[in-house]
Order: C-alpha cells, then structure tokens, then sequence
C-alpha cells in the first residue's frame, strides 16, 4: 500500500512540476504581452499627436455641443474644453485600432490553460492524455483522407506511434525530432520491410475542454513522393487533422498529401520533409465544450511509400506564424491628392489545399460606411490589381465625406467550405484616400436631373458645360464653374433663404485639377466662348436608333456621347450616331465643331 502511495504521490509531483512549468512560461509571456501592451501605447500618443490637427472632428465636435452640465445648460469655458480635447482623443485612439485590429488582443490576457502533458514530457517522457489507433488498410479500401484505423495500439521504439527524444535528429532528413523541450510523438515510420508493413494508417487522439480562442501545436512532415501517378491518383503519404465537437461533428479539418509543388515541402532525393511548423485552429465559438483534436499519418495508397510526421507542444503554443494560414496585402496608395484612375494592387497567398475565389475591394467612409464594392476574379501569381474612379468615392456625386479607407477581402474555398481573409489598410496611420485641401474635380460634363437635389455644400466644375434641372437645397454654398457654358434649366430652382450661397461662372477648371474622369483640353480660354446659338441641330431626339447631326454652315470636327457620370460611352466623326446597343437613359453629346464645341442633351429610348 506504501509503495502504491508512493507511485502515486511521484506521478502527481511530476504532473505539478510540468504544470508550474507551463505556468512560468505563462507569466514570460504574459510579461512580454504587457511591455507590448506599454510599446502600443506610446505608438497611440504619437497617433493622436500626429493626427489631432488634420482629423475631421465635426462628429466629435456636434456630439460634444449637446452634452450638458449638471444644471442642464451646455458646457462653456475649460469645461467645454476639457470635454472637447477628451472626446477628440478618444476618438483618434479608438481610429488607432479600427486602423491596427491585430494591436486589440495585446489588450487580452490569455486565458491559463490548465493543460499537462502538451509537449510529451510529463514523468520524464510520456503520452499521458493521448489515445493512438493503427491499421493495415489496403487498397483497394484505403481511400485519401477517409481511412479510419480503429485498433488501439501503445507507442513504442518500432510501433507505427513511437516517443522520441532529443538525443538525435531525424535518420532521413536530419531536422530535430523535438520542437520544445525534450520529447515529442512521431506518428508512422519509414519502416517498409515486407508486405506487414504496407498500408499503414495512425492515428492520435487528445479530448479537452476548450478555454482558450485558439489552440496549437506544432509538427514536422517526412512523406515519401510516389511519383506523378500517385499525386494525379491522390495515393501519396498524407497528414489529416480534424476537430470533432461534443457530438462527434467535424468542425475542422485539414488535408495535405505530399506533392513536390506544393511550397510547403523541401525535396530531397524523393522524400518531402519539412521544417517544425505550426498549426492554429480558431476555437472561439466552442469556449467551454468538449472537443476532440484528431491527427492521422497514412503511407501511399498503392503500398510502395512510407510517411510519417513529428508533433509537439499541445499545451499553450503560441502559433505566431500558421504553416497554413493565408494572407493578403494591399499596395501604399500614394500620398497626396488622388489622381485617376486610381491604381490598387495587392498580394495573395493561398493555405496548399485551398482553391481562390476572389478579391473584394471595399471602399468605406470614416463611419465605415461602405461606399463601392469592386469584385477582382484574378490573381495570377498572387498578384492582383484594378483601378478606382472618382465615382467609386462619389457614386451619386461629390458630397460633405473628404476621407475613406480602401479594405481587401480575400475569399476562397477549401474542401468546398467558404473561407475569407480581411486586411484593413493600406497607408501609415489616417485615411488610405483623402481628398481634404484637394480641388474639385473636373468634368467634361456635368448634368443634373430633376431627380439629383443638391443637398450639400459643394464645388463643381466642368470643362465644357454644366446643365441643371434640379433644386438646390437651402442653407447649402454651391458653386458652378464651366468653361463655356451653363444652362439653368426649368426645374431648376435655388434660394438664399437664411445662409444659402450660389455662384455660377464662366471659368477655367482649376490649374492642379487632380481627377479628371475625361481627357480635357486645357488650351481652351473664356475669349473663344461665343453665343450658345447655333445652327448644329440633331434630330430625332429621343430616340432607339440613330442621332442624326445636321451641322448647317458649322464642320464638325468629331464628337463624344457621355452617360450622367461623366463617362464616355460612344465617340466618332460621322454625321450619323449609332445607338441601338446604348443603355436607355439621358446623355449629353457633346460636339467638337472647328472653333468651338457645344452640347446638346439626348434622350435614348
């Protein structure tokens, strides 16, 4: 009985020594989370410091206006100050994080997993808390990534679940047969000296209860290559891992058999190896349940080719940089000013089992309001790019938002499951966009239906023209510049009513106009603007079919048709337009006559 208690009393200091270990190496992290905590909170005063005179705080500034103090009445003086300064602050540090996501879990203290065992060495070298199964599984029965060995084995020297140590490396490839520590699990082996050894299936098994938002561990891959033919027949050596939740439901899973392309593998003399890695699965959703953590190692389906893989560190792992975990990266925009179109461009890396999808660019307000959707269906290298217009920042025309943040979304599939990445920004801390201090941008044309109420104070300013039949909204400073014309239509209707302001003037755009949508001719001058009578008429108007020009004593040099964006949709220099195959709708065709252009509003029906 004395010597039972004396077993028993031994295994528990070994399990507590382990323990304490595990939660030594628990406090180094969490001490370095803290001075990571502390380096971040510097990063936030040079942030606000940086950002405190250029940020739009006209929210922050209303929402302050309508605090009051304990005897209800606005705040005024340092009061109104202090609450000012505190709010704008608070505002720039909670902009830090929606600009550095990654930098909130430094805010998280990681939860203290009570887990022994993780790394094999509880009672000098053991497999404490793991099950192991192992079959001969031949073909035509073995089938990738669905064999299920059932026969309960115990680890051994030349079992197919063998412990190892670190007193060598790996006889075949020469990387270390430990991660951390001093022992580890090696699943399979390279044993394939008669027919019994063909065909072999292992598989481990570790239940716990999930407390932390993630688990990891770490593993090391030694597959023998089959050839071509195993890898179009799916037959080579593979590794599995699946997580099952309470009701035996698999709620992840990962595949990778060996394949000489795939990036994840070193090549040597028909053997792919790899270094240690790192595996992370997200277990955030199923905090407090029961699950089931399941590796499996499997030789070739045709029975020529061993495989066989190392694992450690099952017990508070941290994963920083996951064998399999994928990534995207959007390009620096330039500073400045935007110019059009607007190049963006990025890099993708895809996990070796998954299939792309696509890329979706956001583009988004400060309020993270989303603005434009744009869909790239292609990335060839990993490399993908298209080009952003004005319109993507002002689909329904320009308005009081001068900042916007520019999000890439990878999407893609593994297994047939939909997976997506997200990446935030592209710039150093601010707006990726900013239009802030920037001119208007100019038009070739501009054309305001009766439906386009201008609500906003606003700029516009065309090269050849602005026509109007809409109303402009009171208490509203909007101006008009147009290079040759602008035609106030009926419909059109503006007031002065309390601080209302509107100017309409024949000029030139702006010098350092940033964003044209249409190439536009800067030699054109006010003294070449000349009466808007004209003998040009075009007929039918509407129409479904064709625009007739009749030019009467003018030439006609060429001409363009613009949709209501802006957008050039037909050009040419015949008399006669074609537009059977242009979208319903009101366009302005603008004609480029010998001396002088005009424009003219057409309807297609």
């Amino acid at each position: 009985m004395k010597k039972i208690s004396l077993i028993i009393m031994l295994c528990f200091c070994l399990i507590e020594i382990t323990a304490q270990s595990y939660e030594q190496q628990y406090i180094q992290n969490e001490q370095i989370r803290l001075a990571n905590v502390n380096d971040t909170e510097v990063e936030i005063d040079n942030f606000i410091s940086q950002n405190m005179d250029t940020y739009d705080f006209t929210e922050v500034t209303n929402n302050v206006n309508q605090i009051k103090d304990e005897n209800d009445q606005p705040l005024t003086g340092s009061a109104y100050q202090n609450a000012l300064s505190y709010a704008k602050k608070e505002r720039l540090r909670n902009f830090y994080f929606e600009k550095n996501p990654e930098k909130l879990k430094l805010y998280s203290a990681r939860i203290l997993q009570q887990c022994v065992n993780g790394g094999f060495e509880a009672d000098g070298g053991s497999t404490f808390g793991y099950s192991f199964t192992s079959n001969q599984i031949a073909a035509p029965a073995w089938s990738a990534f669905n064999n299920n060995p059932g026969t309960a084995i115990t680890p051994g020297p030349t079992a197919k679940a063998t412990l190892v140590d670190n007193s060598i490396n790996d006889p075949i490839v020469g990387i270390p047969r430990i991660n951390n520590g001093t022992h580890a699990i090696r699943l399979g082996n390279s044993i394939l000296g008669n027919q019994g050894d063909f065909y072999f299936v292992t598989r481990m098994r570790r239940t716990f209860v999930v407390n932390e938002n993630s688990i990891s561990f770490a593993f090391a891959l030694v597959l023998e290559n089959g050839g071509n033919s195993h890898v179009t027949g799916n037959t080579n050596p593979y590794y599995q891992v699946r997580l099952f939740n309470s009701n035996n439901q698999v709620i992840f899973y990962r595949n990778v058999m060996a394949n000489p392309s795939n990036p994840l593998f070193t090549n040597s003399n028909g053997v792919l190896f790899t270094n240690w890695l790192c595996e992370n699965i997200n277990t955030a959703r199923y905090m407090g349940q029961t699950v089931t953590l399941e590796i499996t190692l499997s030789d070739c389906g045709q029975g020529g080719h061993w495989g066989y893989g190392y694992f450690d560190d099952f017990c508070g792992f941290d994963c920083p940089s996951p064998a399999f975990n994928p990534s995207i990266t959007l390009n620096p925009l330039p500073s400045g000013c935007p110019k059009f179109p607007l190049p963006v461009s990025g890099n993708i890396t895809l996990p070796s089992n998954a299939s792309f999808t696509n890329v979706t660019l956001q583009v988004s307000d400060m309020s993270n309001n989303i603005i434009t959707t744009k869909v790239i269906n292609a990335a060839p290298g990993g490399f993908f790019s298209t080009n952003l217009d004005y319109s993507d920042f002002y689909p329904s025309g320009s308005n009081n938002n001068t900042q916007f943040n520019i999000r890439g979304i990878l999407n893609y599939t593994i297994n047939g499951v939909t997976q997506t990445l997200t990446v935030n920004n592209t710039n150093p801390p601010g707006p990726d966009v900013s239009f802030k201090n920037c001119p208007t941008p100019c038009y070739e044309e501009i054309v305001f239906q009766s439906d386009q109420t201008i609500n906003n104070s606003v700029n516009y300013q065309a090269s050849c023209c602005i026509t109007s039949y809409s109303i402009i909204n009171p208490d509203h400073t909007v101006n008009f510049k147009a290079g040759y014309l602008i035609s106030l239509e009926p419909g059109f209707y503006v007031t002065g009513y309390n601080t209302g302001l509107f100017h309409a003037y024949i000029e030139r755009c702006d010098e350092d106009n940033f964003s044209s949508r249409i190439q536009q001719d800067n030699s054109k001058n006010r003294n070449e603007i000349k009466s808007i009578n004209s003998d040009v008429k075009i007929s039918p108007n509407p129409t479904s079919t064709y625009i007739n020009i009749e030019p009467g004593k003018e030439k006609v040099i060429s001409w363009d048709l613009y949709d209501r964006s802006g957008k050039s949709v037909l050009r040419g220099n015949s008399l006669q337009i074609d537009v059977q195959n242009i979208l319903q709708g009101s366009y302005v065709l603008k004609i480029n006559l010998e001396k002088r252009h005009i424009s003219k509003a057409i309807i297609i029906k």
